[in-house]
Formats: structure tokens, C-alpha cells, sequence
């Protein structure tokens, strides 16, 4: 049976923690940014914490993956799922950085806020979520099993895919056609694809 605390896994959990760390940064950050702002117009229905437990509960299955030997993986799979988890990261961060106090981890908008069209929103409407979704291949790759590559990645998508509805709809209510010409321009995830 293979340790899932082998040799390699201490860098895994080292980049895990990094992800987990800075999550929690970018939630307690935006908090602070949003501070005297006009009221935000909230109707995540329940997407933000589905997206957070549903992160957890997969990454818990994929260690359930390796610990019964299930779709494991050769060892250089898991230095590709290192690197994925880094770019995943990266961008997941810059889409952030680049919103400022507009950033929120639920949907809402507030009355004064503008629509962010350049940089790496230039070409998908969604790079935060991109970087998640690449992180969280990188994950289930890292931890040396393909089937929990293929569900995290696969389970997360579904998750995106109902936020991104739920974000998208709140943002034309907001926006109106501002923000449906940009949606005619652009992707939702990944440039090119959908």
C-alpha cells in the first residue's frame, strides 16, 4: 500500500497549505477592502460554500484514492500536479489581486463597482476560478491518483459551472449590456474553449 506521507508529500502538503493560507488571506482581505463600501447585493445561493466544501469533500476522496490504491499514478505525475497546483495558484491570486475591493468569496455586486475587462479578464470573464480549477487537478495529480484528478477536476467544474450561472445572471442585472457584450467576446474559464 502506498503512504500518502511519502517523501513527495511533504511538498504537496506544503502547497496545500500555501492554497489554504492564502484563501483565507484573500477572504479576510476582501472583508477589510469592503469596509465602508456601500452594502453589497448578495444572492450566492449557497454557491460559495458549495464551492469550499466541495473542494474539501473531493480532496478527501482522492486521499481515500490513494490509500486503496486506486488509478495511482507513477511518480512524475505527481511533480506535473506540483506544478499545475503553482500556476493553478498564481493565476487564482492575480484574478484576485487584479478585482481589489471588488473581490468578494460570494456573489454580489455594490453599487459603485466597475467591470473589469483587461488584464486577465481581457479573454475569460472568469480566471479565478480558472486557477482553482487547475489547482485542483494539480491536487488529485500530486497526490498520485488519476481518478481523483479526473474528480476533482470533473466535481469542481460542475461547481464553477453552477456559480458561474448564478454570477453571471446577478452581473447583466447590474451591468445590462455593458456586461453582455463583454460575454460575447469572451469565455467563461478557459480562453478559446468555454
Amino acid at each position: 500500500m502506498i503512504n500518502i506521507y511519502s517523501y513527495e508529500s511533504p511538498l504537496f502538503w506544503t502547497l496545500f497549505y500555501v492554497w489554504f493560507i492564502l484563501e483565507i488571506f484573500f477572504g479576510v482581505r476582501a472583508r477589510y477592502l469592503q469596509r465602508g463600501q456601500p452594502k453589497r447585493n448578495h444572492n450566492d445561493r449557497g454557491s460559495g460554500a458549495l464551492i469550499m466544501g466541495g473542494m474539501y469533500i473531493l480532496i478527501v476522496i482522492s486521499i481515500i484514492f490513494v490509500v486503496n490504491q486506486i488509478g495511482i499514478l507513477p511518480i512524475w505525475a505527481r511533480y506535473i500536479g506540483y506544478f499545475l497546483m503553482i500556476i493553478g495558484m498564481i493565476i487564482r491570486f492575480f484574478a484576485i489581486i487584479q478585482l481589489g475591493r471588488f473581490f468578494s468569496p460570494t456573489v454580489g455586486v455594490v453599487s459603485n463597482q466597475e467591470m473589469i475587462q483587461s488584464g486577465l479578464y481581457r479573454s475569460i470573464r472568469h480566471p479565478a476560478y480558472t486557477g482553482g480549477w487547475i489547482a485542483a487537478v494539480g491536487i488529485g495529480l500530486s497526490l498520485g491518483t488519476s481518478w481523483g484528478a479526473l474528480l476533482l477536476g470533473l466535481g469542481l467544474l460542475l461547481i464553477y459551472t453552477y456559480r458561474i450561472r448564478i454570477e453571471e445572471q446577478m452581473m447583466i442585472q447590474h451591468f445590462g449590456n455593458q456586461y453582455t457584450e463583454y460575454r460575447n467576446h469572451t469565455k467563461r474559464m478557459f480562453p478559446g474553449i468555454w
